[in-house]
């Protein structure tokens, strides 16, 4: 093979190897658990379809984020009460987006709507600039929390004993001793 060749061959392999791991999501859970989460495990969970009430009103489709957090040990159901449910989600988009939901937010039992991880829209893949993943929250009226192009997803436990800041930026007050 002549070098230039082997340098586009190359290449190609690495475009190739590049679109097989962002077919995949790192899923995070508490006390360090990680799973690689692929397009087929996500194809065999429970799929949900969500239609928004904003831009094009479209309809995406793909697994319930409960199912992809149970990869992880995440509770839900009858088990989502007391300490399991001050957990968070944060979700990652490949820009660099971050988002946040409480973990109750995701649970089926406790909204009308479901949020999924979305990999159609109206019945086709995603686009590239949305895709392959989109984190989609069912009942929002705007998409500000919705995430393109998701890469990660952790579950993380909220420290509920932290002072909250203040939202000016501030110092904090004077805590009582």
């Amino acid at each position: 093979m002549k070098p230039a060749a082997s340098v586009i061959a190359a290449m190609l392999l690495l475009a190739l190897a590049g679109s097989a791991l962002a077919q995949s999501i790192v899923v995070k859970g508490v006390e360090g658990r990680m799973e690689t989460v692929t397009a087929a495990d996500l194809r065999a969970m429970r799929q949900a379809s969500v239609t928004v009430p904003y831009g094009d009103k479209a309809t995406y489709s793909g697994a319930v984020i409960g199912d992809v957090l149970a990869e992880v040990g995440a509770p839900s159901e009858k088990r989502l009460h007391g300490a399991p449910v001050n957990q968070i989600i944060v979700v990652t988009g490949s820009d660099g987006f971050t988002t946040v939901l409480a973990l109750a937010e995701a649970e089926p039992s406790f909204r009308r709507e479901p949020v999924i991880l979305a990999d159609r829209k109206n019945g086709q893949p995603l686009s590239a600039k949305e895709g392959p993943y989109r984190l989609v929250i069912g009942g929002e009226l705007e998409p500000a929390r919705s995430v393109y192009a998701v890469i990660e997803i952790e579950l993380r436990p909220v420290n509920t004993n932290q002072p909250v800041l203040p939202a000016h930026g501030g110092p904090l007050p004077a805590q009582p001793h």
